[in-house]
């Protein structure tokens, strides 16, 4: 393991540069020093491969502390890295350099930076300890003897020289001369500065002086050979030892130019694979023998763990459901996806990872052969999360199926039920219902209610409901306890039992108007729906909506169809009687005027009275009939004007009653009105009497002489109902049925043989719905009728 030192008086730089050594170089161990004595003991305690040190400190400053540890023969071989963030300039760089240090970084250090030159100073660390091993070897050997000494000399193929203080070559051995392209004998006494190449010769001086002020030199020199080629030699001198009267150097140098260009290939290999590898947002990871040996940082992000280690010496199952969509177990399938890969060289597919959280979630998976020997089996493992495409797939789909069911089903009920078939593929929907609401009636009601606990819930007035709430707002809300409760308390819903453990309620919209909500619900935990399910909830909802409505309107206009079917085939056959009734009278008018116009002067005055009566009654009849259809006719058109205002029941038909009073009196017949005197009704008037002269004068028509009609009143809850009640004839069971229908004509002499329209009670019907009430009959043959029919009350 690589041992770095790092010494700085502040904390939250060692603190910062032990987290990018830990994340990058996970092989390094990071020691800590806040001051340069401290850093000096420390050196010389653990003695790093690298040391990292700042140059502004107190007491002793980068300058002094690096001085000192080069100044040591223990530890003085140690690469230093200067950092600082103030003493920038190069006056700066060059003192750093020159009291030893070997690499000089600004601040802020940018990560990559710095871990690339600690990489390279721990190779060229290790590079020197090699040297400094075969130097160790070399000396022991010339110590041994001279013979051994010279034999390696002579025939070692690295550069081996001697030279004095100020360049000049000494001696040579033959490798020194082929390395510069010279024979031996032409480079003695020659300067090594003539063999620098020519843009880096300045450094030369910088060399004599480290020789001649530490008594040592290594690193790197450009050399120029005689045919102008450009070679790198690492060399590692030192100055003799011996008492002599000239001082020499000993030189030792090895080419590395091809070692040098390899390993600037390898860094900058390394850096795009290094980028390529952490940089790319799917997730990339390294399997070998079955377990992931490396992965980069979305790998992490994607699975939601902490770090790269969590992950690490797993197989794929382990990071997967106990099984995969088809059934098959995650161990068995992933060993079976590896030996494809291996067999085809690389292999695509879908797969189920799960997160640390346990959510499952779709990935495809490409695998890719790097090695595949016996010992090292290899692949280069990319995953791409495919869970938004899937959810694409499943909501296209979705929106299909839901725009198709408006044709597929046969009714209402079968597309409610389709739609709840459709959620439940893309949701938990085990607690489902659908409301419409009625701005008209302000009412809502549940078509469709599918629920763990709860009946399908009976149409109601707008309230303070959840239901409600998503109306009023208009908005998608999710709600759980808490929100439940809050909103109780503020007073906007009204909580019937406990607390909804999840609620999602999304509103219904067409052109931006409400036409009801769907909800789903959990009972249970309230994990199941999130904000996940309300935005898909709320983007299927305007389709759900749409297809609803179309589907209303579809219904609508099929049932207005027969209807309308019905009502031309009705009114085909009430125009048929009408036309009957019409057409009847004039047969016996056109019959008494001829014998008039024939016979007037042979008839007698009796049978001219006669005849002239008949023509009146038939006239009168006709008169009325055609009177009563021209009304029936306005109140189909809407050209009757109909003016709603409050009235005094009482006050308002007593003359009415009073009238008709006189009428059955004359007949024998006593009328009573038991009508409220405080009763006030929405109604127009005219209506009103008009409803009630046709019911008393048909109670009239059938009641025998001796009879009794009754006018009451009682009151419901936003209605009075009034009766006209007799002793009548009454009336047959199957002609009940045809009283108020256009179609059927019953019309029937009085008990005096009085005649009738045939429209009375049809007219009536019509103006009681038009004031918004209704009416019904009550009857037995011998004993009597009772119309009964209501009027809105005035507020």
């Amino acid at each position: 393991m690589n041992k770095i030192l790092v010494i700085d008086d502040n904390k939250d730089n060692l603190f910062l540069i032990d987290r990018i050594i830990k994340k990058d170089l996970p092989e390094s161990k990071v020691f800590t020093a806040l001051s340069g004595e401290e850093g000096i003991l420390s050196a010389q305690k653990i003695l790093p491969d690298v040391i990292l040190l700042d140059l502004l400190m107190p007491e002793m400053d980068g300058f002094e502390v690096c001085t000192k540890l080069k100044s040591d023969d223990k530890i003085k071989h140690i690469p230093i890295i200067i950092i600082s963030a103030i003493m920038t300039d190069s006056e700066s760089k060059i003192k750093a350099l020159d009291t030893g240090a070997e690499v000089f970084i600004p601040k802020p250090v940018s990560p990559n930076v710095l871990v690339a030159q600690i990489t390279a100073m721990l190779r060229i660390k290790k590079a020197e300890d090699k040297l400094r091993d075969e130097n160790l070897i070399l000396s022991s050997t010339i110590t041994n003897g001279l013979d051994v000494y010279k034999d390696l000399f002579e025939n070692i193929n690295d550069f081996l020289c001697t030279h004095d203080l100020d360049g000049k070559i000494l001696s040579a051995n033959p490798a020194a001369g082929k390395l510069l392209g010279y024979d031996t004998k032409d480079i003695i006494d020659k300067n090594l500065r003539q063999f620098i190449a020519p843009e880096v010769r300045d450094q030369f001086d910088d060399y004599l002086k480290k020789i001649k002020s530490r008594g040592k030199a290594n690193g790197f020199m450009i050399i120029q050979t005689v045919s102008g080629e450009k070679r790198i030699f690492e060399y590692d001198n030192t100055l003799s030892s011996e008492e002599l009267s000239t001082p020499f150097v000993r030189a030792f140098a090895k080419d590395v130019t091809e070692l040098k260009q390899k390993e600037h290939l390898l860094k900058v290999s390394e850096k795009k694979y290094k980028d390529l590898f952490e940089k790319s947002g799917d997730a990339i990871l390294i399997i070998t023998n079955g377990k992931f040996v490396d992965c980069n940082l979305a790998t992490v992000e994607m699975l939601r763990y902490k770090s790269k280690k969590e992950l690490l010496n797993t197989h794929p199952s382990e990071l997967s459901p106990e099984f995969q969509p088809d059934g098959k177990p995650s161990f068995e399938k992933a060993d079976e996806m590896m030996n494809m890969a291996f067999e085809k060289g690389s292999h695509r597919f879908e797969w189920d990872h799960k997160k640390a959280d346990g959510t499952v979630f779709p990935v495809e998976v490409l695998l890719t052969v790097i090695t595949n020997d016996e010992n090292e089996k290899t692949l280069y493992t990319v995953w791409r999360d495919i869970t938004d495409r899937k959810l694409a797939d499943r909501i296209q789909k979705a929106l299909f199926e839901i725009s198709e069911s408006s044709y597929a089903a046969t009714d209402m009920a079968a597309l409610y039920k389709s739609i709840h078939e459709i959620i439940s593929r893309l949701m938990k929907a085990k607690n489902f219902y659908i409301a419409i609401y009625d701005e008209n009636t302000d009412m809502i009601s549940f078509p469709y209610m599918v629920d763990e606990f709860d009946a399908p819930f009976q149409p109601k007035k707008f309230g303070k409901g959840l239901t409600e709430y998503i109306l009023k707002t208009g908005e998608a809300k999710l709600i759980d306890a808490e929100l439940d409760i809050e909103l109780s308390e503020k007073g906007e819903v009204e909580m019937i039992g406990e607390p909804t453990e999840i609620w999602l309620g999304v509103p219904l919209k067409v052109s931006n108007k409400i036409i009801g909500v769907i909800v789903v619900q959990d009972y249970n935990d309230p994990t199941t729906y999130g904000e996940n399910e309300k935005q898909l909830l709320k983007f299927v909802s305007t389709n759900i909506a749409q297809v609803i409505e179309r589907k209303r309107n579809n219904v609508k206009l099929e049932k207005y169809s027969e209807e309308l079917k019905e009502a031309n085939q009705t009114k085909d056959k009430f125009f048929s009687i009408i036309a009957h009734d019409l057409k009847s009278p004039f047969q016996g008018l056109l019959g008494y005027s001829k014998i008039l116009a024939n016979e007037f002067y042979t008839l007698s005055d009796e049978e001219k009275l006669f005849f002239i009566n008949n023509i009146d009654d038939i006239s009168n009849n006709a008169f009325s009939l055609l009177e009563d259809l021209l009304t029936w006719s306005r109140l189909q058109t809407g050209k009757m004007e109909v003016n709603i205002e409050s009235l005094n029941l009482n006050e308002y038909l007593a003359p009415t009653i009073s009238l008709l009073s006189q009428t059955a009196l004359n007949k024998g017949i006593k009328l009573t009105s038991l009508i409220n005197s405080d009763i006030h009704v929405k109604a127009d008037i005219n209506m009103l009497r008009t409803i009630t002269r046709n019911l008393i004068s048909n109670a009239i028509k059938f009641t025998n002489i001796g009879g009794k009609i009754i006018v009451k009143s009682k009151l419901l809850e936003n209605f009075v109902e009034l009766t006209v009640e007799d002793n009548g004839v009454g009336i047959k069971e199957e002609n009940l049925q045809k009283l108020f229908s256009i179609d059927k004509s019953i019309t029937t002499r009085g008990t005096a043989k009085e005649e009738g329209t045939g429209l009375g009670l049809l007219l009536c019907k019509e103006m009681i719905e038009k004031l918004g009430g209704d009416i019904r009959v009550e009857s037995e043959v011998g004993k009597g009728s009772s119309f009964i029919y209501t009027i809105p009350l005035s507020n």
